[in-house]
């Protein structure tokens, strides 16, 4: 897949993403990034890292919090290279890694997301 291929689904994603949510992102400036590879720093031999959000959750922001680095969603797409060979699984996998950093913005834990199948 290509990395344009990769941004395409992504946009296609996150079109799904019901209104009201899309707009808190937006209106916050949360962007939603189709990377190449994980960060060195992020590696884990044991470990395949489809996504990741970075930041204060939305439920739990202040206009006291002092950001390190911007808050953001990232999804990397030789992750989902690596672990499928089929196209539509590969996509649906790439869909549902989406939701879940969104969620994960919006405050839902790892077992929250997990009940929800995400």
């Amino acid at each position: 897949m290509t990395q344009r291929e990769f941004e395409e689904i992504v946009e296609r994603a996150l079109r799904g993403v019901p209104r009201r949510f899309r707009d808190i992102l937006e209106r916050e400036g949360i962007p939603v990034l189709a990377r190449n590879r994980v960060p060195r720093a992020l590696r884990e031999e044991d470990r395949v890292l489809f996504g990741l959000f970075v930041g204060v959750p939305y439920t739990e922001r202040s206009m006291f919090d002092l950001e390190l680095e911007p808050t953001r969603i990232e999804l990397y797409r030789e992750s989902f290279e690596e672990m499928f060979s089929d196209r539509a699984e590969m996509e649906a996998e790439i869909v549902k890694t989406v939701i879940h950093e969104i969620g994960h913005y919006f405050g839902f834990s790892e077992p929250e997301l997990e009940r929800h199948g995400l």
